[in-house]
Formats: structure tokens, C-alpha cells, sequence
């Protein structure tokens, strides 16, 4: 489905994509990668969600997510569920 989707920034932020308006579509796809991996490591952080699980919401690999948790500084958090989970 082709579609047009207007957004309204912030003049300096409009400034800054101007530059680089030929790589939106770059932009785009890393922030929103970026945002699904957050967004999933907090499902994890608050013990929603197992590591794996969180991988899977952002759509990479385990590996990477753990790579990203410890960058972040996030630990691992183990419950009995969560072993299960992680072992199945």
C-alpha cells in the first residue's frame, strides 16, 4: 500500500535532516530498529518477557540482543518461567 505520511519536526531537527534527506529512508529504518530493541529490552527489564522472547519482539538475533542488553547495562534477570522458557 503506497501512502504519504507528513510529519511535523522540530525546525533544528528539520535542519539537521535536510542534510541528509537523500538517507530518510536510512534514518528511518535505524531509528525504528532502534526503538523496537528498546522497547523489548524494557518488556525484559520488567520481567514481562524472556530474553529470547525480547529477541524475537525486535526481531534479531539472541546473540545481538545480548550484546544490546549489555551495552545498555542490563543484567540478566532469571525466574524458574523464565528458565523454562529460555530452555524450550
Amino acid at each position: 500500500m503506497e501512502g504519504k505520511i507528513v510529519v511535523e519536526i522540530p525546525a533544528d531537527l528539520a535542519d539537521t535532516l535536510a542534510e541528509r534527506k537523500d538517507r530518510l529512508p536510512e534514518i528511518l529504518q535505524l531509528g525504528l530498529r532502534q526503538l523496537k530493541i528498546r522497547e523489548a529490552l524494557t518488556f525484559y527489564e520488567e520481567g514481562i518477557v524472556s530474553l529470547a522472547r525480547a529477541a524475537e519482539m525486535a526481531d534479531i538475533p539472541l546473540q545481538e540482543m545480548v550484546r544490546e542488553a549489555r551495552s545498555r547495562g542490563i543484567r540478566p534477570q532469571w525466574s524458574e518461567k523464565m528458565v523454562e522458557e529460555e530452555l524450550a
